[in-house]
């Protein structure tokens, strides 16, 4: 990748398609992100195709072609400006032998999601060069409504929008001190791993990497961040740990999760911080993948060089 393609950002009256790349969801429990999407002035259009299942299991949205058509149908459709994934589960990287980056990144749209998603910014921001945004999925808009305490829907709002200046993180805490500056990948940590070994992501020298996961054992987290540690072209220019939720309480007990996390990062031999309001909490702070990004591990920051969508007073 020798440059980055950015999608223009969002206006009042924009269509934003709704696709399933990977787990099923039902109605019910997307009212309330389409409600919210809505309620910022975009025009929701949701293809029938993310409530399928593939038979006999049904853990899919329907089979891979199918996912695949009803992904592809929403970036090809003139009014779509944005397409948000209605959940992650599991099944986005079975999509990527099908994609034809040359035609997405030609027609370039702004592609949101997390979790599962995470494999689908990897191939698009890293391999493909079209910045992503890594940001609530329409399933988990719904935590995001109210009185968000953390603000993970305005935060969303301003980065489909890009109406504010590039998102900086704060308050983090320092593990191994130091500075780095590079692209910044990465999402859910149990997604990145698998994917070392293929074509389908970036080489990760030099880069910051942004991870989180959720509901794994202590021990495999451990797995993880090792075999991340001992891969081929992942000399990381720095290392950002978000949350780790709803660990199933094995040999590391609740309350010593952070201390857990720490431990594990001071492995690596890079500036790394740790707290990172990303997550499948509450706390899921939209940011760019593929952007050039300032980490101080030190001050515990991570600044942003732009928002993944171009502003419209930037053309």
């Amino acid at each position: 990748m020798t440059s980055l393609t950015h999608p223009p950002a969002l206006r009042p009256g924009d269509g934003v398609y709704v696709c399933s790349p990977a787990g099923p969801v039902t109605p019910e429990i997307l009212k309330p992100g389409i409600e919210l999407l809505e309620q910022w002035g975009l025009d929701v259009v949701v293809d029938e195709a993310i409530y399928q299942r593939r038979p006999p299991y049904g853990y899919l949205a329907g089979d891979d072609q199918m996912r695949h058509r009803a992904l592809m149908r929403a970036w090809r459709h003139p009014d779509c400006r944005a397409i948000i994934c209605s959940r992650g589960g599991y099944g986005a990287m079975r999509l990527l032998p099908m994609l034809d980056l040359d035609e997405l990144v030609d027609n370039p749209k702004l592609f949101v999601g997390f979790s599962d998603i995470t494999a689908l910014h990897l191939y698009l921001a890293g391999i493909g060069g079209l910045a992503t945004l890594h940001g609530p999925v329409i399933k988990s808009l719904r935590m995001h409504t109210g009185d968000d305490p953390h603000q993970s829907g305005q935060r969303l709002k301003e980065a489909l929008f890009a109406t504010t200046d590039p998102p900086r993180f704060t308050g983090m805490r320092t593990v191994r001190g130091g500075t780095a500056s590079g692209p910044v990948y990465g999402g859910n940590l149990s997604l990145v791993v698998p994917l070392l070994a293929s074509p389908y992501r970036p080489s990760f020298d030099g880069a910051i990497l942004v991870l989180e996961d959720v509901d794994e054992q202590d021990y495999r987290i451990d797995r993880l961040l090792t075999a991340l540690r001992l891969a081929d072209d992942a000399d990381l220019g720095g290392l950002v740990l978000g949350e780790f939720s709803d660990l199933p309480d094995a040999f590391v007990s609740p309350d010593q999760v952070d201390d857990f996390l720490q431990m594990l990062g001071a492995e690596f031999d890079c500036p790394v911080v740790a707290g990172a309001p990303v997550g499948h909490e509450s706390r899921n702070h939209a940011f760019p993948v593929g952007v050039q990004a300032e980490l101080d591990a030190d001050a515990g920051t991570l600044t942003f060089e732009s928002h993944a969508a171009t502003p419209h007073d930037a053309h």
